[in-house]
């Protein structure tokens, strides 16, 4: 396709929408909206009565969290960051890889000590940031894959001024990754100091059913078969809750957290369970989804989204099942901007005539973006690639491109047309992709 003459026309059409967010935090809505604090190696975050700090030299996770309604003093961090050896890899929300019963296998997105955080848009409704880090163990050495290439971690949050978080993670290796049987993988884990009763109840749930699940050191245990599998529906979303606020359920009177995933993002994987953990010998509370794997598996690409939820509402079946609804009703809320790459059809014929298209909107005002058009053989060799940029977009703006169009070259093959947006730093904001077939004359 490099032969082929190129004709670009970019179209930018503006399209007003409204939208609804749900308010599901109950905390005073502030007059300054979120503040933002640079800090030392890292940026801190007030939003309501919620503080966090993403700290560079903890692979960009958080690392300090004060519920400002019970701590106003900022003096009680309700992160685990004290717990040798693990502090370095168990900030407040971590994804890691551990492979048990051997304790030295633990491989986190919070051991990178030289990861990068970027300020993406900040408004009073809305703060964007990305982080970008190398998954890392224990004992400070940096995790590669087959081919030696380090693997790394890139992530996108969005904090709103209703106290709602989405993330978004990009796991990236250029070659794959083996994990073998027996690996356990926590996608986004929550790490804390408790203060709580020697009974702590959890509660998962998916959008029609949600069920309590009490935890202390006697009745945890490691056995990953004894775990209780998450309950799945056709909604395909599910997720845990920690009734912290509600000291009758053992909880400190700090904020209830909730965390919800999207099943079908998860690796293929067929069953998730819940791996819930309280100590008081370490004064620890441990929470989150987990999937054993029950072979080698390869990754060298994946991405996948949560969303989160500080509150002091009671949890109850009802309002966590409302939850997940909503995330099931609203799934672009984990997405700063949504796009798609289309084709004029499916099938070609040498000298057929082609043409490519990029659409998409963006949900939050957006500056300095760059985008990137790829056409890959099934060797997975560029055929074909095009930048473009830097350009602004708003909020609850569209847009709609003719990124290639032209005459089909005489080369039988499957092609991978690849639509890429960047952040000014040069992580991927939005992609999608499509396959095109070119059949012989």
């Amino acid at each position: 396709m490099k032969s082929l003459k190129v004709s670009l026309m970019l179209l930018l059409l503006l399209v007003s929408y409204s939208t609804f967010l749900v308010r599901i935090n109950d905390a005073s809505a502030s007059s300054e909206g979120i503040q933002i604090f640079p800090a030392g190696s890292g940026i801190r975050i007030v939003v309501r009565d919620i503080e966090l700090y993403f700290n560079a030299t903890n692979g960009g996770e958080i690392t300090e969290y004060f519920d400002l309604t019970v701590d106003p003093s900022r003096s009680r961090n309700l992160v685990n960051i004290r717990w040798k050896p693990w502090e370095n890899l168990l900030p407040l929300f971590t994804s890691l890889f551990y492979r048990p019963p051997n304790i030295t296998l633990v491989l986190s997105t919070g051991g990178d000590p030289s990861a990068r955080l970027w300020l993406i848009s900040n408004t009073s409704k809305y703060v964007i940031l990305q982080s970008s880090s190398r998954i890392m163990g224990k004992a400070g050495e940096i995790i590669k894959d087959i081919d030696g290439n380090a693997v790394n971690v890139n992530s996108t949050w969005i904090i709103r001024d209703t106290g709602l978080i989405s993330v978004e993670r990009s796991f990236l290796a250029p070659s794959s990754a083996n994990l073998s049987s027996g690996w356990r993988w926590y996608p986004f884990y929550l790490t804390r100091t408790a203060s709580s009763n020697y009974n702590f109840t959890f509660y998962m749930f998916n959008t029609t059913y949600a069920y309590a699940s009490i935890v202390n050191p006697i009745i945890y245990r490691d056995a990953f078969s004894l775990f209780r599998p998450i309950p799945n529906d056709t909604r395909r979303v599910f997720g845990v809750a920690l009734p912290f606020s509600n000291t009758s359920a053992g909880g400190d009177g700090a904020h209830n957290i909730l965390i919800a995933y999207k099943y079908d993002e998860m690796i293929n994987a067929d069953q998730w369970k819940s791996d819930n953990y309280y100590s008081t010998r370490n004064n620890i509370t441990e929470a989150g989804a987990v999937y054993e794997f029950s072979k080698t598996t390869n990754i060298s690409a994946h991405t996948y989204h949560m969303i989160v939820n500080f509150t002091h509402q009671p949890i109850d079946e009802e309002n966590i099942q409302s939850f997940a609804n909503y995330y099931a009703d609203n799934p672009s809320i984990a997405l700063p901007m949504k796009c798609s790459v289309t084709a004029n059809k499916d099938l070609y014929k040498p000298g057929d005539y082609y043409a490519f298209y990029g659409s998409g909107t963006s949900h939050y005002d957006l500056t300095r973006l760059t985008a990137r058009l790829t056409v890959t053989n099934s060797s997975n060799w560029i055929m074909y690639r095009r930048d473009y940029g830097p350009a602004n977009i708003t909020a609850e703006q569209t847009f709609n491109l003719t990124l290639l169009k032209g005459t089909v070259a005489p080369y039988p093959d499957n092609y991978t047309i690849l639509f890429q947006i960047f952040s000014p730093f040069g992580m991927v904001i939005s992609s999608n992709s499509k396959t095109i077939t070119v059949t012989t004359p």
